[in-house]
């Protein structure tokens, strides 16, 4: 889909992003607003307006405005009024597993959410790209194991239907069909308004560990991100401790997922393509082990393990080189991230105890 707007979009321009209280959207936010445009967030509730303007220092350059429901084209509409943004980074979606109503907390949500901002989108006029936050769990197929040898790029695409997601065994099962659905009906919906006035791009990062902005570190363990539950999950075990299973071997920096939505607006070559977000694969123990050497004085806290024991040669892999061509990021390393994270964690145990 060639670009109906080749230049880049550049500061001071406005950029609104959806779910603006996310891990995520957090980060894209102080990124946007450290290069110079001005952002416009939507959140659920007023509470979270302050809590996102006091997170950001009150820059001047932010507003942010209620989205009570983000399925709803009427309340994007009333949120953004008169004010037409360039841009709209769209982060607003369900990422938890604590539910027993697959279809109205995972499912509705990701997937009429979809389709509302694009909607919304289109009525307002002046948007010239929109960015659809997604996941690898709409590329990844875990209906075939783990397929050792098996490289997964940007082009594979997860099978689940609406119906898989609502019929689901477990949250896990339906949060990857939401995603892949969400995504599909994005697709469709720009296949079927070709004088839509904007392009579509997608982001599809794998799991998303680093370290939270300065104001933003939960104050316990159970207010953590699921994604950052996972690390804290194995460096409070105890040197003794027991490392838990790898579940999604995957990962990628928040900061390289703020930096690819910054380059997804920057980059008119960007417009109609899907890109994976992944800095490569892991494994618990190769968390505890990079962790052990970064962690200083808090080492012990962390279990052993099986020193250097891998498990890449035992499932699939992914190949996220396309990216790194097409939008110039180098992924950060597992040292790197956990070095900026861990402080934080273990600050969050010491509340724990």
């Amino acid at each position: 889909m060639p670009s109906a707007y080749p230049k880049p979009i550049l500061p001071p321009s406005l950029i609104a992003v959806t779910g603006a209280n996310g891990f995520i959207a957090q980060h894209c936010i102080a990124l946007l607003l450290c290069e110079g445009y001005k952002v416009l967030g939507t959140v659920r509730s007023q509470t979270k307006v302050e809590q996102v303007l006091d997170l950001h220092g009150r820059d001047p350059n932010l507003s942010v405005r209620v989205v009570e429901d983000i399925t709803s084209v009427d309340s994007y509409l009333s949120a953004f009024g008169s004010i037409r943004p360039d841009a709209i980074l769209h982060l607003a979606a369900p990422f938890h597993y604590d539910t027993t109503d697959l279809e109205k907390d995972l499912m509705i949500p990701a997937v009429k959410g979809s389709t509302a901002i694009l909607n919304a989108a289109n009525q307002l006029g002046g948007v010239k790209r929109i960015v659809h936050t997604n996941s690898f769990a709409g590329i990844y197929d875990a209906s075939k194991g783990l397929q050792p040898g098996k490289i997964y790029t940007a082009k594979d695409w997860s099978p689940l239907m609406y119906e898989d997601g609502v019929n689901a065994p477990a949250a896990a099962v339906a949060y990857r069909a939401s995603k892949t659905v969400a995504e599909k009906v994005a697709w469709k919906w720009m296949e079927e308004n070709p004088t839509a006035h904007f392009d579509l791009v997608s982001l599809n990062p794998a799991m998303v560990f680093g370290p939270f902005l300065q104001g933003a570190v939960p104050k316990s363990s159970e207010h953590l991100n699921t994604s950052n539950q996972i690390v804290y999950g194995i460096v409070s075990a105890g040197q003794d401790g027991e490392i838990p299973a790898t579940k999604g071997p995957v990962w990628v920096s928040v900061k390289d997922v703020a930096l690819a939505h910054l380059k997804a607006i920057q980059v008119p070559e960007a417009s109609g393509e899907r890109y994976l977000l992944a800095a490569g694969v892991y494994c618990n123990q190769e968390i505890a082990d990079v962790a052990r050497e970064v962690a200083g004085k808090n080492k012990d806290k962390i279990p052993k393990g099986t020193p250097g024991q891998r498990e890449a040669s035992s499932h699939f892999g992914v190949d996220a080189s396309a990216t790194e061509k097409a939008l110039g990021i180098k992924w950060q390393s597992l040292d790197d991230m956990l070095s900026g994270l861990l402080p934080q964690l273990f600050e969050i145990q010491k509340r724990d105890e």
